[in-house]
């Protein structure tokens, strides 16, 4: 069996990866804002609601610029066979579950 030899020695693609979680644009049902402070900063944390019903917890942003460009983003996505690609483990989704209940 062949294996691939990363250039750099560096496997942190590969580890990344495997902690990667995909949809299609289709299972997208609704695209969902969730606006919060923190610190005294506004916060906007992207939730994708999918067929199941199951609300994934995209990515948060602290800046609104960013936090658009990525919704328009996903807006265009949603309904269509591309793949929507984010983290398995968000990191604040301790959080993100007290905000959604």
């Amino acid at each position: 069996m062949n294996t691939v030899k990363h250039i750099h020695g560096n496997d942190s693609l590969v580890s990344q990866l495997k902690f990667m979680r995909n949809i299609h644009g289709v299972q997208v049902r609704d695209l969902i804002t969730k606006f919060f402070y923190r610190n005294n900063h506004l916060c906007f944390h992207i939730i994708l609601e999918v067929d199941s019903g199951e609300k994934i917890p995209y990515q948060e942003f602290t800046d609104y610029a960013e936090y658009k460009r990525i919704f328009t983003e996903l807006q265009q996505q949603k309904g269509n066979e591309v793949l929507i690609n984010f983290p398995e483990k968000n990191a604040n989704a301790d959080i993100l579950s007290k905000i959604v209940a």
